[in-house]
Formats: structure tokens, C-alpha cells, sequence
């Protein structure tokens, strides 16, 4: 039996990297070039896709931000709620590549540092790039840098000036053997004009929010068999004391018994039940 999850996703990243084209790519497999339209504020699209690994129907609600300095303002409303991020720049563009700390700071700044959040970062444009190599202006290896600095930074190192990358004459991506263990799957080089790499940045994403809620449902049923297990700890405890009349208030448990009486039959609050939360393209895998 398939289960199902509402995700909520935001794109963020400089005005002109093709957020909007990124998106309209992903969802309706159509181009709009960066330079044609500019998004005011905040729009979002919607798209049901399904988990193979978990048979799990996800619906992403996939919000595209505006990039210009004047709308920051409103693009903050946009981002509570949020289950991941993609943290895009523009690989011919360094300066968007700078900015993306500034955003990246925002956005936890907004959400919380203990708000777990799936974070990609990704580089656009990467068909321009494999046509003329020369007018790349931001080396894969530096997104690599910044994924273990900005994301892992307590886990894992800089990659060593030796880190492997390898292009395939097929592909406009590259692969990356370093940091395999951390991280490696949240760099991505996509091409909104011919969709190359994009299906894979949000299979990925989506394939890490059902872990999340995998993992959060098994915890919360943990929990909730502790507190059954105490529970009848408590009861036993309690018959032990039948028919001597005693009036028991512990200071572990300030639910009150009498004669003997186990706690679930005088005044006991309910059991919690455990709850369901709703809550890799150049890619090196």
C-alpha cells in the first residue's frame, strides 16, 4: 500500500541564474530562458511524483523566489514552512556564486538552525559551458568546497587539490570521487535548456524527504512504546499495593491511585499515540 507526503521546496539563488527556467523545465519540460520574464516576489508550481524505493506518492510544492535585492523582503515571507532548498548560481556567473552565502544565511536565519532542511546547491547554464568551455567561471571543484564548508562543515574537510573529476563525452556533467561519504550528492551542473540533470536534482531531494519522514515516524513510534512499556511498569507496580488502601504519590509519576487501583483506572490521561509527520545535472555520484 502506497503512503503519501506533502513537501515544500524553495529555489533561491541571484536574479538572470535560471531559477524560474529550472523550474518550468522540472515541472512542465518546457524552456523559458532567464532573460525573458523576471519573477516579482514569489510564485509556486505544484507536481506529484512518485518514490519507487518507498512506493511513496510525493507532492512538491516547488516555490520560486525572486532574485532582485527589492523583493528580498517578500521572498522572506516564502520560506517557513520549507523542507528543502535548492541553491542555485550560475556557473558562468561569479558573482551569483558569491551570493549564494548571503541567501544560504537568510534562509536559516528564517527557518532556524534546528530546522531540519534538505539543502542542494546547484549550478545553471551548464550547456553554455560545454559548448565553450573558456566562459565557465566557476569550477566544480569550489562547489564541492562549498557543499563540506557551508553544509558539513563539522564532518568533513576541503577536498585535497587531487580530487577527481571526470567528464564523460556524453554528458555536459562531470562525477566527483571525493566526499563520497558526506555531501556528495548535493552538487549538481544542470541545463535548463536541454533539461540535462534536472529529473535527477529532485529525484534526489525527494528520495532524502522520505527518509526524513521515514525516520521521524520510526522515532516517534519508539518513543511511544517507552511510554507504554513505563505505563505498564507503573500498573504493576501498582497492583502490587491491592487492597491496602494506600493513597501513592510518587515523585516520578504525580498521578494519584487509590486503594490500590492501577493508574489507568483513576483519572488517567491518555496514552500519546505516536503521530505522522508531514514533513542527484552535472552530479557526481
Amino acid at each position: 500500500m502506497s503512503s503519501s507526503l506533502e513537501a515544500k521546496i524553495v529555489v533561491l539563488g541571484a536574479q538572470g541564474v535560471g531559477k524560474t527556467s529550472l523550474v518550468q523545465r522540472y515541472v512542465k519540460n518546457a524552456f523559458e530562458p532567464a532573460n525573458i520574464t523576471s519573477t516579482v516576489g514569489a510564485s509556486f508550481v505544484t507536481k506529484r511524483v512518485l518514490d519507487s524505493t518507498s512506493d511513496t506518492i510525493v507532492r512538491l510544492q516547488i516555490w520560486d523566489t525572486a532574485g532582485q535585492e527589492r523583493f528580498r523582503s517578500i521572498s522572506r515571507l516564502y520560506y517557513r514552512g520549507a523542507n528543502a532548498c535548492l541553491l542555485c548560481y550560475d556557473i558562468t556567473d561569479e558573482q551569483s556564486f558569491e551570493e549564494m552565502t548571503g541567501w544560504l544565511l537568510e534562509l536559516k536565519k528564517n527557518l532556524g538552525e534546528d530546522e531540519p532542511l534538505v539543502i542542494h546547491v546547484v549550478g545553471t547554464k551548464a550547456d553554455i559551458v560545454a559548448l565553450d568551455p573558456s566562459r565557465r567561471r566557476v569550477p566544480f571543484e569550489r562547489t564541492i568546497a562549498y557543499v563540506a564548508e557551508q553544509l558539513y562543515p563539522s564532518q568533513t574537510s576541503t577536498p585535497p587539490a587531487t580530487a577527481g573529476l571526470v567528464q564523460s563525452p556524453d554528458s555536459k556533467r562531470s562525477s566527483g570521487f571525493w566526499g563520497q561519504d558526506v555531501g556528495w550528492d548535493c552538487c549538481h551542473e544542470i541545463s535548463a535548456k536541454d533539461g540535462e540533470g534536472i529529473e535527477e536534482v529532485f529525484r534526489v531531494i525527494t528520495r532524502k524527504l522520505v527518509e526524513q519522514r521515514n525516520k521521524r515516524e520510526a522515532e516517534s513510534a519508539q518513543r511511544g512504546t517507552t511510554r507504554r512499556r513505563e505505563g505498564a511498569r507503573s500498573s504493576v507496580e501498582s497492583a502490587g499495593n491491592e487492597g491496602t488502601g494506600s493513597f501513592r504519590l510518587g515523585n516520578s509519576d504525580k498521578r494519584r491511585s487509590w486503594l490500590g487501583f492501577p493508574p489507568g483506572l483513576v483519572n488517567d490521561e491518555d496514552e500519546s499515540q505516536p503521530q505522522t509527520a508531514k514533513r542527484k545535472a552535472r552530479c557526481f555520484c
